[in-house]
């Protein structure tokens, strides 16, 4: 088992396309990885740092786009769907803050206290929050205005193979 995680590693290093292909998880046993399993290996370990750096209490907006520039409107995929906008504590990874995303795009925060936070974007059906299918999380976003911070950014996507994509939004 050593010499094959060595080799996928080596292949990776002098070959990186190597490792854009599907990935399978088998445990100990032989058998299919559990969900514990794949929590224990790939979602606890995932980083998941500050991306939104607020100077001053202020009043935050914003808009998300798409690679092409248009705006995220992640609901009319799934109706059954909503999408929100979040503001966790990066150490507890607690929720401070939550708003719905509108249809073009937009958020909106009447108040978020000046600190470093993370902002992401999860979808929510009956009360449960999953991550947005495919799409990264915004890049830096930085509030250094005194009254109020309006921010854009485009939301990457990903290859249907991250692996991430199982785990609780972070």
């Amino acid at each position: 088992m050593k010499r094959l995680l060595l080799f996928v590693l080596i292949a990776a290093c002098v070959k990186p396309e190597a490792l854009l292909s599907q990935w399978i998880c088998i445990g100990k046993d032989g058998k299919p990885c559990t969900n514990k399993d794949v929590d224990e290996m790939i979602c606890q370990p995932e980083r998941a740092p500050a991306n939104l750096s607020v100077a001053y209490q202020v009043r935050l907006t914003g808009t998300l786009f798409d690679p092409t520039g248009a705006p995220i409107n992640f609901d009319a995929v799934r109706p059954d769907h909503h999408s929100i906008v979040q503001i966790k504590d990066v150490k507890s990874g607690q929720v401070l803050f939550a708003v719905p995303l509108r249809p073009n795009g937009e958020f909106e925060f009447e108040s978020v206290p000046s600190g470093e936070y993370r902002l992401i974007v999860v979808w929510m059906k009956d009360g449960k929050f999953s991550r947005l299918p495919l799409a990264d999380q915004p890049k830096a976003l930085i509030c250094s205005d005194p009254k109020e911070c309006r921010v854009s950014t485009i939301i990457t996507f990903h290859g249907t193979d991250n692996p991430t994509d199982a785990c609780p939004p972070k």
